[in-house]
C-alpha cells in the first residue's frame, strides 16, 4: 500500500512536469487560482463523498442490511484511497467489500453491493461518455463526424451491454469463476467458491429488486458522484478563464478519468494530467491572439493541478484517516448484523 502511494505521487509529479511543459508556467502559477475557487472545489468534493456514501447506504439497505452513514462514508473513503494507489483503480471494489465485511456483512453481500455500483456506473457512462466525445468533437479527436458518431455509439453499446449482463446475466461471470476454480491447482477452493458465487448471485438479485423511485434515486446519486468531481475542474478553469463552456469543460475532464481505468499507473496518476492538458490544448477554441492564449497556459496548468489536488491527492489524507477508525473503534459493527463471512 505504501509503495502504491509513493508511485502515485511519483507519477503524478512527472505528469505535472509534462503538463507544465505543454502549457507553460510553474508551480508558482497555482497562486493564480483564486481562493474562492478552492472553497467551491472543497464543497464539491464534500458533495462527492456524501453522495457516494449515501449510495452505498441505500444499496446495502436494499439488501436488508442497514448500515449507518458513517460506516458507508468510511467504506467509500477507503475505496477511493485504494483506487488511487492501484493500477486501473482495481483496489476500490475489494477495499469497499473488506470494509463492509468488517461492519458485519458477509463476503457475498459485500460484493453484491459492488456489482450494483458497477451497474450504476456503467449506466452513467452509457450516455455521458458518448456525449463527451461529441462535445469535444474533431477539434481534439482526429475523426470525421461520421466516425465520431460511430465511435460514440460503439462506446454506448459496450457500456450498455456490460450493464445488462451485470443486471440480468450475472451468472455468466459466476459460471466463468466456477470454471476457473476447477483448474487442478485451484481445485482445493472449488467447494467454497461455488457457495460464494451462489450467494453473490442471490444477494445481487435481492438488491436489484428496488422500486422505480429507489432506482432513480441511485442513478441521481451516481450522477452527483461523477459530476461533482468533473465540476471541480470546471470551477478551476472558469476561475482563470471566465466564460469557459460548462459541458465541454466537463467532457475534457471526463475522458481522461474514464481512460484512467486502463492506465498502468496507480489511479492513472501522471498520464491523466498529461492527457487532460493535451485535450484542453487540442479542444481549445479561444478566439484571442496566440500570445494571449499562451500567457494563460500557466494558469490552465495550475487549474489542472488544483483539480487533481482536491479530487485525487486529497484521498491520501482522507483515506488513511477513515481507515484508522477501525483501530480506534469509532464505528462499531451493528449488533443486529451477522458476522463477516
Amino acid at each position: 500500500m505504501r509503495r502504491g502511494a509513493w508511485l502515485a505521487v511519483l507519477f503524478g509529479m512527472a505528469g505535472l512536469a509534462v503538463t507544465m511543459w505543454l502549457l507553460g508556467g510553474s508551480l508558482a502559477s497555482l497562486a493564480r487560482v483564486p481562493a474562492w475557487a478552492f472553497a467551491v472545489g472543497v464543497a464539491l468534493v464534500a458533495a462527492n463523498y456524501i453522495a457516494g456514501a449515501a449510495r452505498l447506504q441505500m444499496i446495502s439497505a436494499l439488501g436488508g442490511h442497514t448500515l449507518s452513514f458513517g460506516r458507508c462514508l468510511r467504506a467509500y473513503s477507503i475505496g477511493l484511497f485504494s483506487a488511487s494507489i492501484t493500477p486501473g483503480s482495481a483496489g476500490q471494489a475489494p477495499a469497499v467489500a473488506l470494509s463492509f465485511m468488517r461492519d458485519g456483512l458477509t463476503g457475498a453481500q459485500a460484493w453484491s453491493v459492488n456489482v450494483y455500483i458497477w451497474v450504476l456506473d456503467l449506466a452513467f457512462l452509457t450516455y455521458s461518455v458518448p456525449l463527451s466525445l461529441l462535445l469535444i468533437g474533431r477539434s481534439a479527436i482526429s475523426l470525421s463526424t461520421q466516425q465520431l458518431w460511430a465511435f460514440a455509439l460503439l462506446v454506448a453499446a459496450l457500456a450498455a451491454s456490460m450493464m445488462w449482463v451485470l443486471s440480468y446475466r450475472l451468472n455468466w461471470f459466476t459460471s466463468l469463476g466456477r470454471q476457473i476454480f476447477r483448474l487442478r491447482w485451484l481445485a482445493r477452493w472449488r467447494a467454497s467458491t461455488d457457495v460464494f458465487f451462489g450467494r453473490v448471485e442471490a444477494a445481487s438479485g435481492e438488491i436489484m429488486r428496488g422500486t422505480p423511485v429507489q432506482r432513480l434515486t441511485l442513478h441521481v446519486l451516481t450522477a452527483v458522484v461523477y459530476v461533482s468531481t468533473l465540476s471541480v475542474f470546471y470551477v478551476m478553469i472558469s476561475a482563470i478563464r471566465p466564460g469557459a463552456p460548462f459541458l465541454t469543460t466537463l467532457a475534457i475532464a471526463q475522458l481522461p478519468m474514464v481512460l484512467a481505468t486502463f492506465m498502468p499507473t496507480p489511479g492513472g496518476a501522471g498520464l491523466l494530467e498529461i492527457f487532460t492538458a493535451s485535450l484542453f490544448v487540442a479542444g481549445s477554441s479561444d478566439p484571442r491572439p496566440a500570445e494571449a492564449v499562451q500567457s494563460t497556459g500557466g494558469s490552465v496548468a495550475a487549474a489542472i493541478l488544483g483539480w487533481r489536488l482536491l479530487t485525487f491527492y486529497s484521498r491520501f489524507v482522507i483515506g488513511p484517516i477513515a481507515g484508522s477508525t477501525f483501530a480506534g473503534g469509532a464505528f462499531e459493527p451493528n449488533a443486529e448484523e451477522p458476522e463477516a463471512g
